[in-house]
């Protein structure tokens, strides 16, 4: 059903740097250091006092988007609830190099009973490495990933040693869905707008997708090719695809995270004979892909 028949992983990095450069070359200038710290919105347009590295500052818009994160700012400053809850735990997010490891190409997911460990390959050579962890610290060494790897990793064939840390964090687990996605002519999109676990990878795109779509509604209203109420359709397209990843993100974490043996013993069958059945496979594909939610963004 896609042109594009595979998954593609990247670095955070890389992800970024094609992130600015395509900013530079519409022109784009990305300001560092600047703290929201209050809004006000007037008849027909939003004025937004900033404070920067030079001082304080206003910028006035037609529409303001809030894209600051979990923790954002301008949802609170726009009253919007933020329903959900955290999961217990924190979880570790790495991307390493790993020298004498055997090359791979596929995502893999090992379930152990010190705690799960995913290691999916990045281009470079690097490996992306997320696991569980009672209480992490906030930037895990190279000593801490290579004794997960060590006590949850496969043993056929071994990893190597954990070489550099490109870059790493330590993350508690959220899940959560803005109440509203607008309020007057403020939008809050990515983070800000909904919370959930990396498992499945959804967060990126899903966020991307937010603002593709509230970009190309934005676009067809101020330009003249669509009436107001069309930025209404903006919640009703978003806001029912990111409950759809918060399920499904919160299923994949809790199948993740169990401490019962009985239970990690169950769910290793089950998985085992699902993943052979191609229907199964199918339809995690087309979750996991982003395709399934195709009819919740705007077409081309």
């Amino acid at each position: 059903p896609s042109k594009h028949n595979y998954l593609l992983m990247l670095p955070q990095d890389r992800t970024e740097a094609i992130m600015l450069a395509k900013l530079a070359d519409l022109g784009v200038a990305v300001v560092r250091g600047a703290t929201f710290t209050s809004l006000r919105e007037e008849t027909d347009h939003v004025v937004v006092s900033l404070q920067t590295p030079a001082g304080a500052a206003t910028v006035s818009a037609r529409y303001l988007v809030g894209a600051d994160g979990m923790h954002s700012d301008i949802r609170k400053a726009c009253g919007i609830a933020f329903d959900g809850d955290q999961y217990e735990g924190s979880f570790i997010l790495a991307d390493v190099t790993i020298e004498g490891a055997e090359d791979r190409d596929e995502v893999s997911l090992f379930f152990s009973p010190a705690g799960m460990v995913v290691v999916a390959p990045l281009p470079g050579g690097r490996l992306r490495i997320v696991a569980t962890a009672e209480d992490a610290p906030e930037k895990p060494d190279a000593n801490l990933i290579q004794s997960l790897l060590d006590a949850r990793g496969t043993t056929a064939p071994r990893f190597g040693k954990v070489v550099h840390i490109h870059w790493s964090s330590r993350f508690r687990l959220h899940h959560r869905l803005a109440r509203s996605y607008r309020k007057g002519r403020t939008f809050i999109a990515g983070d800000a707008a909904h919370a959930h676990s990396p498992a499945g990878g959804q967060g990126m795109n899903t966020g991307i997708l937010d603002a593709y779509t509230l970009g190309r509604l934005l676009g067809a209203y101020i330009v003249g090719n669509a009436d107001i109420s069309t930025l209404d359709s903006y919640e009703k397209l978003r806001r029912p695809a990111a409950a759809q990843v918060l399920n499904l993100a919160d299923g994949m974490t809790k199948a993740a995270t169990l401490r019962s043996p009985f239970k990690r013993a169950l769910r290793n069958f089950v998985l085992s004979v699902m993943t052979r059945l191609p229907p199964f496979r199918k339809r995690i594909e087309l979750s996991l892909s982003g395709i399934a939610r195709a009819s919740s963004t705007v077409a081309e």
